[in-house]
């Protein structure tokens, strides 16, 4: 027998070799065995020693600022929200969705920003077109929109005295309208006089409400509206934009992105990300750092076990796996090395 036979009889017996410990049941012991030894030997790594923290900011550098991203993700994105958004779960009421102890928690950290709360109501307040905006909606207020709001602002000073302006403006708008001079003469006028009214009612609200309404008062309100909303499907959170605008939403995000990736402010965030995570985990072992993220020895294996099986029984019916097996392993028996041992 020749070398060459000698070598092609090993490579043979070999591939088979790996390729039956790759199927059936001989795949969970080589799976437990490969990962016990990667933790045995992890729990002497730290994560300083295997990966320089240069290496992680460059990649998450390119992947971030340079790397070139594919210009239909927008509308792939869309699309799939689009889908989303028809799915029938949108009939769950929101409060089964997020529970009133989590609505609470969030409440109770944004009443505490009350210098924020008091910049915006006074933004609002000097804003022309937010108050035209704020005009139009107490022009157009509906009846059963005026008592959803009127639990709202009577836990705010001013607020109820607001919506009793914009109930009498709504009232007079609906009794004078009868003709279609008439009702654009009355049209405009209640439009001028909601725009400053809503005006006025936003002023008071930055001059006085913004330091007067204790943060007790701004809770008590916010959670009566959650109350009101976590009992309605979240259809009718969703369906308050339609397809196209939804579209139309996840371009002008992806447009904003590609300007913030390429600033030097996302690389700073990003240079600054990575130092306060090796300086946090840079000691910790491999099996550590595993276990503060809640991943242990059996995770590893119930997800190699998960994903591995299927993916190597595709491979094998499709006469990849005996290929992929032996295009590795041939390289050795075809060595120099190999065949003087053999000889």
């Amino acid at each position: 027998m020749t070398e060459s036979d000698l070598a092609q009889r090993l490579l043979d017996a070999h591939v088979a070799h790996e390729v039956a410990a790759l199927r059936g049941v001989r795949f969970l012991d080589l799976v437990t065995g490969e990962i016990d030894f990667a933790l045995s030997n992890g729990r002497e790594l730290t994560l300083d020693q295997v990966m320089p923290r240069d290496l992680i900011k460059d990649v998450a550098l390119k992947y971030v600022s340079t790397f070139r991203l594919p210009g239909a993700i927008p509308e792939v994105v869309a699309a799939i929200a689009t889908r989303l958004k028809a799915h029938p779960a949108n009939r769950t009421p929101l409060g089964k969705v997020v529970s009133r102890p989590r609505a609470t928690e969030l409440i109770e950290a944004l009443v505490e920003m009350r210098t924020l709360r008091e910049q915006v109501l006074r933004s609002l307040a000097d804003n022309s077109g937010v108050q035209a905006g704020v005009g139009t909606l107490v022009r157009g207020t509906a009846k059963g929109a005026v008592d959803s709001g009127r639990r709202f602002a009577d836990n705010l000073p001013g607020g109820a005295f607001g919506f009793s302006v914009a109930e009498r403006v709504a009232g007079r708008m609906a009794g004078s309208v009868k003709g279609t001079q008439v009702g654009a003469a009355v049209d405009q006028s209640a439009r001028e006089l909601a725009e400053r009214g809503a005006g006025a009612l936003l002023g008071y609200l930055s001059d006085t409400a913004a330091t007067s309404v204790s943060d007790h008062e701004v809770r008590d309100a916010l959670l009566e509206a959650w109350d009101t909303l976590a009992t309605r499907p979240l259809s009718e959170i969703v369906d308050l934009i339609d397809d196209e605008q939804l579209v139309a939403v996840f371009v002008g995000l992806y447009q904003v992105w590609l300007d913030v990736r390429d600033s030097a402010y996302l690389a700073a965030l990003i240079d600054t990300g990575v130092d306060y995570f090796f300086d946090t985990y840079g000691s910790f072992t491999l099996v550590a750092l595993l276990e503060e993220w809640g991943l242990g020895r059996d995770d590893l294996v119930e997800e190699a076990l998960r994903f591995g099986p299927p993916v190597i029984e595709a491979l094998a019916e499709a006469g990849v796996l005996e290929r992929l097996v032996r295009r590795r392993l041939s390289s050795f028996y075809d060595s120099p090395e190999a065949r003087a041992l053999l000889g």
